[in-house]
């Protein structure tokens, strides 16, 4: 059955770019809504409602925009709603930046959402189903080589998620991370508050984009002890990532997602090939 909220939640945060504080509110929305952002800072408080039409990604983030309206950041939010299971909610902004909360884990979001006591509605969960495979190629350069990545969507029951990460300089040791996300699953301690991460060598490329937030990342080296919490937290967060990523579906998707070296680009570039595929027969 779909779901959503009893009542309001609010999570508020730094954006991204460190320039301002920002603030998002959980409002309940009735069964077949969906899951739409509200501007409330814009004249006549316009929507964005959470498609893949509206989506796009560059390397370290995701948004949505439709006309000229956008939202920004929204991966983190999104997979905290999609590990809920939750199918239908109204979120209200007082920005075009969702704000960074938990360092830049979906964590609080996942606390907010719980205090707002999700609650089952009478009609039934609607699904997108992979019913044949499907795959992304893409390719990245480093040090002069060529390496591939590729993102699989395979026919599965129940939605499933596997990552392997594999840096070409082996500064993270490979690693992988796997989840299902069914009613036995616990999304609130096996994933929402995996932390998002950058490698040292990036740390002056990513402070020129987001500023002070860089003190919110997880900074990881080959040279110290990296405090993670789990070994493989990394990956578990690059699922975080996929999981937000391809809420931008607008509803759940039944799949197994086999991730390898991918990012936000392949990810909705796989949402979007997903609803030209299959998007005609949800259910």
């Amino acid at each position: 059955m779909q779901k959503s909220i009893k009542h309001s939640a609010q999570c508020s945060g730094m954006t991204i770019t460190g320039k301002f504080q920002t603030a998002v509110t959980f409002f309940p929305a009735p069964p077949d809504t969906g899951i739409v952002f509200i501007r409330d800072d814009l004249p006549g408080k316009p929507q964005i409602e959470c498609r893949a039409e509206y989506a796009s990604a560059d390397s370290r983030w995701t948004s949505l925009m439709k006309n000229t309206i956008h939202i920004e950041h929204t991966e983190h939010l999104l997979a905290a709603i999609t590990g809920l299971g939750i199918d239908n909610l109204k979120i209200h902004l007082n920005s075009s930046h969702v704000p960074v909360v938990s360092q830049f884990s979906c964590h609080d979001f996942t606390n907010a959402l719980l205090q707002a006591e999700p609650v089952i509605q009478h009609l039934p969960k609607k699904y997108l189903t992979v019913t044949k495979p499907q795959w992304i190629f893409d390719s990245f350069t480093f040090e002069g080589e060529c390496y591939d990545n590729i993102l699989i969507a395979l026919p599965a029951a129940e939605p499933t998620f596997t990552y392997l990460l594999d840096y070409p300089n082996k500064q993270l040791p490979t690693q992988l991370a796997h989840y299902k996300l069914t009613p036995d699953s616990n999304f609130v301690s096996d994933l929402s508050p995996a932390r998002s991460y950058i490698m040292d060598f990036e740390y002056d490329l990513v402070e020129g984009l987001i500023g002070s937030m860089i003190d919110q990342c997880l900074v990881l080296s080959n040279d110290k002890n990296n405090k993670l919490r789990w070994d493989n937290e990394p990956a578990r967060h690059k699922l975080v990532d996929l999981l937000g990523d391809l809420a931008t579906i607008g509803i759940p998707v039944k799949g197994h997602f086999i991730g390898i070296r991918t990012g936000h680009k392949t990810n909705i570039r796989m949402a979007k090939k997903l609803i030209e595929a299959f998007g005609g027969d949800c259910r």
